[in-house]
């Protein structure tokens, strides 16, 4: 409570002792009157389009180095990959949910069931596991 006191104290002489340097809000009615001047309208335009010249001319030797290192490694350009389609797979996250009514008829039919797959996978574990030669056999 109380650096809120002495912040409230001593920021209220600090904006006055900026108004004596004449920093911001002179500067601010200096750009208002000056952006009404056609000549440094030009020349912010003009500064503008230098700009981003300058910007395109990097990016496009960026892209030629991108490009160098694609055929260094033989590498698509994502744009290319992003037009590859994949195949429609059932197993997907993204495949049609059954209704009630089917899980009724076919409640196993192609079902993601965990008990069964690792059942199985412990199985094989153990099959793999039992062909190993172990020396205190």
């Amino acid at each position: 409570m109380a650096a809120f006191i002495a912040k409230q104290m001593i920021g209220s002489k600090l904006d006055s002792v900026k108004e004596l340097a004449g920093d911001k809000k002179e500067a601010e009615g200096e750009e208002k009157v000056s952006a009404e001047d056609p000549e440094l309208i030009e020349q912010r335009r003009e500064e503008e389009e230098r700009r981003r010249n300058k910007y395109a001319k990097m990016e496009a030797e960026r892209e030629k180095i991108r490009q160098g290192i694609r055929d260094k490694y033989n590498i698509k350009k994502q744009e290319e990959n992003a037009n590859i389609v994949l195949p429609d797979l059932d197993n997907s996250l993204n495949r049609q949910k059954k209704s009630p009514a089917q899980l009724q008829i076919n409640p196993d039919d192609d079902d993601f069931n965990p008990i069964k797959m690792a059942t199985d996978l412990f199985g094989s574990v153990k099959e793999s596991i039992a062909n190993i030669p172990f020396p205190w056999k």
